[in-house]
């Protein structure tokens, strides 16, 4: 079979602005995949948990078609979670692109590509995953990639501190609020008390739109 022909369940594609992690307010488009193998308590994307009626299932060459049209070369592969499909056809159909992958830090990351890098999340205690997640992974990540721990409570800080302290990751390493839950002032404290090599992010996109808008 012509990999790329090979066929995605697709939720939504759209072109918008980076909302966080090392492409931070830059013109990207998203291509957010169905399916998810987690159920985070603060999860925003519950929509992409399983197939609706409103999906499209497209080949990787039509995706990577229909990343093109919007002109911008990166693309971010979003959830749902995207390890749960066979990425390869993806990622060379999308070879002229940089390519963006959000995982939840719960299944091995694929061999390293030149063009794709992975923003990978370390779910905190209060997300009711937290045991879900791979160590491995944390020594795979590389200064190209991204460590991105979600907090909604002191004790998610803390955690968060003991994981940078026993692995030590190569990662860029951005700590970012639960929407509406965590003041940002209290993880600026944190970080600066602390002095850790880690970044305070907020969620561009749900500052510029509708926090509760599709497709942004």
């Amino acid at each position: 079979m012509n990999e790329s022909a090979k066929r995605y369940r697709v939720n939504e594609i759209f072109h918008s602005i980076e909302g966080e992690g090392a492409r931070a307010g830059l013109p990207a488009t998203f291509v957010r995949l169905v399916g998810c193998n987690l159920r985070c308590s603060y999860c925003d994307t519950a929509y992409a948990f399983e197939p609706g009626p409103a999906d499209e299932v497209l080949t990787a060459g039509e995706i990577a078609a229909r990343a093109a049209g919007f002109g911008a070369r990166a693309v971010t592969v979003t959830g749902g979670e995207p390890l749960l499909h066979d990425l390869g056809p993806l990622f060379d159909a999308l070879s002229d692109f940089e390519v963006n992958v959000e995982t939840n830090g719960s299944i091995a990351l694929p061999a390293p590509r030149a063009n794709v890098f992975y923003t990978m999340d370390w779910k905190s205690p209060s997300s009711g995953e937290e045991d879900r997640m791979r160590a491995e992974n944390l020594g795979r990540l590389t200064d190209r990639d991204v460590l991105k721990f979600v907090v909604g409570t002191e004790g998610d800080l803390r955690a968060a501190e003991a994981v940078l302290a026993a692995y030590r990751p190569a990662a860029q390493v951005f700590f970012s609020p639960v929407f509406g839950q965590m003041p940002l002032v209290d993880i600026a404290n944190f970080l600066i008390e602390r002095n850790l090599n880690a970044r305070l992010q907020v969620q561009l996109h749900k500052i510029v739109w509708d926090p509760d808008a599709r497709g942004v």
